[in-house]
């Protein structure tokens, strides 16, 4: 079954629209399976798009939207892991140096800022979603969306300078405490998302780090192990995706 590229994009945008509306994965994919009929029998029969869902997409979509049922676990579950697992790679640089003083500016701001830039890439990917746009907007968006968090982490950051905020300062037995909290979170996330990726990525950040605090070599060739070693693992990891892509096609 062969669709026009018009119904093909509708119906990218249409999941992606009720993707980003938090809506349950099993009804969009049954929705998705019948508008896909409807559309292939509508385009036999020398009909348009339009004969389906009427000459506004982004109204159709906000009548998808009301009737599919909410998937109540992305808050509950989905966010809370995301802000885990994000969490864990802020304090785990801090506790590998043995930095154990945490400010309360950057422990309330940063969960806020993981949670606003969710609601942002929802909202963009909606918007994207519902509107026929143009190339050059779309990549403004794209890039304001990826300067927002920069800026609002960078924010928090020089905060600390400048704003006194009370200083929670943790234990040596609490720093380590912290370290494996935050693998367990790494592990749990891999074994939730069932993606191993999840505690790879931070093995190789963090564990390089560790072993280079006991060697007695220049901090300028500390750095330049680790970037190299990031450097490597980036190029595999985009070459062992290109490889994938191949073969999926």
């Amino acid at each position: 079954m062969t669709l026009s590229k018009e119904s093909q994009t509708f119906l990218e945008n249409l999941r992606i629209y009720l993707f980003a509306s938090n809506k349950k994965e099993d009804e969009v994919n049954e929705l998705m399976e019948e508008l896909e009929d409807h559309l292939y029998e509508a385009e036999q029969n020398g009909k348009s798009v339009e004969h389906i869902i009427g000459k506004s997409p982004k109204a159709y979509m906000k009548e998808i939207e009301a009737v599919v049922e909410t998937d109540g676990r992305f808050w509950l579950i989905y966010v809370p892991l995301i802000l885990l697992n994000a969490f864990a790679y802020l304090i785990m640089n801090k506790a590998i140096a043995d930095e154990r003083d945490y400010s309360m500016l950057a422990l309330i701001g940063n969960p806020l800022v993981f949670i606003v830039t969710l609601l942002l890439l929802f909202g963009m990917y909606r918007f994207l979603a519902a509107n026929k746009l143009s190339k050059k907007v779309t990549v403004i968006l794209y890039l304001l969306m990826g300067i927002a968090p920069f800026v609002m982490f960078l924010g928090i950051l020089v905060g600390d300078f400048f704003i006194e905020t009370p200083v929670l300062t943790i234990s040596p037995a609490m720093n380590i405490a912290v370290i494996i909290a935050a693998c367990i979170i790494f592990i749990a996330a891999a074994l939730y998302w069932k993606a191993w990726i999840s505690v790879i990525v931070p093995a190789v950040l963090y564990i390089p780090q560790v072993i280079l605090r006991y060697i007695d070599i220049a901090e300028e060739t500390k750095l330049i192990v680790i970037l190299a070693i990031i450097i490597v693992f980036s190029l595999s990891l985009i070459i062992w995706q290109l490889i994938q892509y191949k073969k999926d096609n």
